[in-house]
């Protein structure tokens, strides 16, 4: 999450079509510079050098970016210290520990396994007639009813992400938790922003909610908290380790509860929307996916996420990622070190906009900037290319990208091989447009739809459902 002067810096060059940023950067990819409030910042927008940025971990740091966000996010100069102390484990500060505990849950292995589990299967009973209820049902009869998608998307899966994380004792302790959770994503661009308390009641009020709710939840006793996640454990068991005290550990515990719950549902409402907008995709993904189900309806999930098995589901999959993720990559120049010929000075900021990179017309085709979910089917060589980073790279590469393929993959295959959808006409007995992204805010993840945007569907229930 970019700082104010970051931020504003990246919605100037993030509004610019690739052509206009061609022509007033110049098209040789070079590293440029751009003075923000008299302050000048990098910004690399070539594979090359975001390569080249990666092999250079000391001298271009990304932790005293990352301290700046841990200090919007409620935690004190102190702690931040705390948290960086060296040796909090075989010589590294907790932060590092974390990220290597970070790999241990979500890296498959056993420990995502037990995850997986827990979250697929709360998505699995969530998505089924009986259950469709609450924000995301507008109407509805026995026989057919009318659901936001968006909605849909959100509730089922940062519910399962909830319980799967901290079992059902958060819903417990904090009934609104979802809600206020979604009036905190909404606005949370304000918290980057540095906006003032009045100037963004709503943003401020729902993380206080947060913040208490995981307060709360710390005071119970640990064996209280048995079903909790592995890594919900450990974080705060080094916090504590550290002598963090509960309000500090409060924030950190809904910082990591965020990061796992805010990118999967959007991203699932992206890929449902762009399949279910183009009726001959949707035909062949459902004929795609028969396969996947046995003759009582249960899901072969390794057979879902072989891309071999279901090609066009996987390629639309790294399309929705290349279309609707806002990437970014940030570090810091401690000392001095030389990029594609220019030397960096001492105490600047580095940007790497990787989205500026999966528009690429010479990577990604003359169609670049539309959608196309054949893209990756047609050249799987692009998951690999050093032009496509949804999830970062090197040392600081997202590891939930293993359980969001998993937790998208499974909802978006469940929702269509148990209903029958279909878009509903809009009040006037129209066509429904297609919802627009919301690209004017930097989020670091995948975007939203632009406010008051969304999908309608009718629902059919079908007898797998």
């Amino acid at each position: 999450m970019p700082q104010t002067w970051e931020a504003w810096s990246i919605v100037n060059l993030m509004q610019m079509t690739n052509e206009q940023r061609r022509h007033y950067f110049g098209n040789s990819g070079e590293p440029f510079s751009v003075t923000i409030m008299g302050e000048p910042i990098y910004i690399l927008t070539s594979p090359e050098d975001v390569v080249a940025v990666y092999k250079l971990p000391k001298p271009l740091d990304p932790n005293p970016v990352v301290q700046e966000i841990l200090r919007d996010f409620g935690l004190t100069k102190q702690t931040v210290k705390k948290i960086y102390s060296d040796n909090f484990r075989n010589g590294k500060h907790y932060m590092d520990a974390s990220h290597d505990d970070f790999k241990l849950q979500f890296h498959p292995g056993e420990k995502l396994t037990l995850l997986e589990q827990t979250l697929l299967g709360h998505i699995d009973k969530s998505l089924t007639w009986q259950n469709m209820s609450g924000r995301m049902l507008i109407s509805g009869s026995k026989k057919e009813r009318t659901v936001s998608l968006y909605k849909w998307c959100a509730e089922v899966i940062v519910d399962a992400g909830t319980r799967a994380l901290v079992g059902d004792l958060l819903h417990n302790i904090a009934p609104d938790i979802l809600p206020q959770f979604f009036i905190f994503e909404e606005e949370s661009w304000k918290l980057a922003f540095q906006y003032p308390v009045f100037a963004a009641k709503n943003m401020y009020s729902a993380k206080q909610y947060c913040d208490k709710a995981f307060c709360e939840y710390l005071r119970l006793p640990k064996e209280k908290r048995a079903h909790e996640s592995w890594i919900m454990g450990t974080i705060n068991a080094g916090l504590e380790t550290l002598k963090i005290e509960q309000l500090q550990r409060a924030p950190t515990m809904f910082s990591v509860y965020r990061l796992v719950n805010t990118n999967a549902y959007k991203l699932a409402f992206w890929l449902l929307t762009y399949i279910i907008y183009d009726s001959a995709i949707l035909h062949s993904v459902r004929k795609e996916i028969e396969p996947a189900f046995n003759d009582v309806g249960s899901l072969n999930l390794e057979y879902l996420i072989d891309s071999s098995s279901c090609p066009l589901l996987a390629a639309a999959y790294e399309e929705t990622l290349r279309c609707t993720n806002w990437p970014m990559g940030y570090r810091k120049v401690v000392s001095p070190c030389i990029i594609n010929g220019r030397t960096l000075r001492t105490g600047r900021k580095l940007l790497m906009p990787y989205r500026i990179m999966h528009f690429d017309p010479d990577v990604f085709g003359a169609d670049a900037a539309q959608f196309n979910p054949r893209r990756f089917l047609h050249d799987k060589k692009l998951v690999k290319s050093t032009s496509f980073r949804p999830f970062g790279g090197a040392a600081n590469h997202c590891p939930g990208r293993f359980l969001a393929r998993r937790e998208v993959l499974m909802f978006t295959a469940l929702l269509l091989n148990r209903f029958d959808i279909s878009l509903a006409a809009t009040e006037g007995g129209q066509e429904p447009t297609m919802p627009r992204l919301d690209d004017t805010l930097p989020t670091g993840g995948i975007l939203g739809p632009v406010a008051g945007d969304d999908v309608v569907v009718k629902v059919k229930r079908l007898s797998k459902s």
